[in-house]
């Protein structure tokens, strides 16, 4: 049996807005091709959830639990009436077996979310470095109640066991919102620019990125 063959013989989905596909953490046993409208796919961590991607005509997507038997990885929500093929494992099977252009798409449209999910993982990183320094930074302002503070980036680095690199990526973006003068590798803030490092701190924590 041809895939094209096999693809005609799947059932369709019509779907109207608003229906939830499946959620984060449900059993899958099938993929869905989009032949017409819209889903989007949400990750959801304890309250905060988090769109992964809006997917359109002729995009694919739930087939990371019928590859391996894991349960659902994100929710997937109609949001534009839509039409779904929906593949089951028997039929997958006989895709992958009978045309190579599937599979090498398949491959294709993986790594680029693999790539993508990369990218926000060494965001999220990134991110917590800064903190991570910024909060440290804090820290050593707060026992002088108000008088200006001196930190020696080196010294920093060496407290937390990071490169000059590493800690100067986290402080100058800080400096740029007000958060002190640095100069020669010395980072100097009063009480007032010391509150703008609680600022820059908060803003951080917050970010959806």
């Amino acid at each position: 049996m041809s895939a094209v063959r096999s693809l005609a013989q799947a059932p369709e989905l019509h779907l109207p807005k608003g229906t939830i596909l499946f959620r984060q953490g449900d059993a899958g046993e099938e993929m869905f091709v989009i032949a017409r409208g819209r889903v989007r796919l949400t990750l959801r961590h304890e309250d905060h959830e988090k769109e992964v991607g809006l997917l359109g005509p002729g995009d694919f997507f739930g087939e990371l639990s019928l590859l391996s038997g894991a349960a659902r990885t994100a929710s997937a929500q109609i949001v534009e009436d839509a039409t779904l093929v929906s593949i089951r494992r028997d039929v997958f099977a006989m895709m992958m077996q009978d045309d190579l252009d599937v599979v090498f798409r398949m491959m294709n449209v993986l790594g680029e979310r693999l790539s993508r999910a990369n990218q926000q993982v060494r965001g999220q990183m990134e991110r917590l470095a800064h903190l991570h320094v910024l909060g440290h930074c804090l820290r050593q302002c707060l026992p002088t109640a108000g008088a200006p503070t001196t930190l020696e980036l080196e010294a920093v680095a060496r407290e937390l066991g990071l490169n000059g690199t590493e800690v100067r990526a986290a402080v100058e973006p800080a400096v740029l919102r007000g958060a002190g003068t640095l100069r020669d590798g010395r980072w100097v803030l009063d009480g007032e620019q010391a509150r703008a490092l609680a600022a820059e701190l908060c803003r951080l924590a917050a970010s959806p990125d």
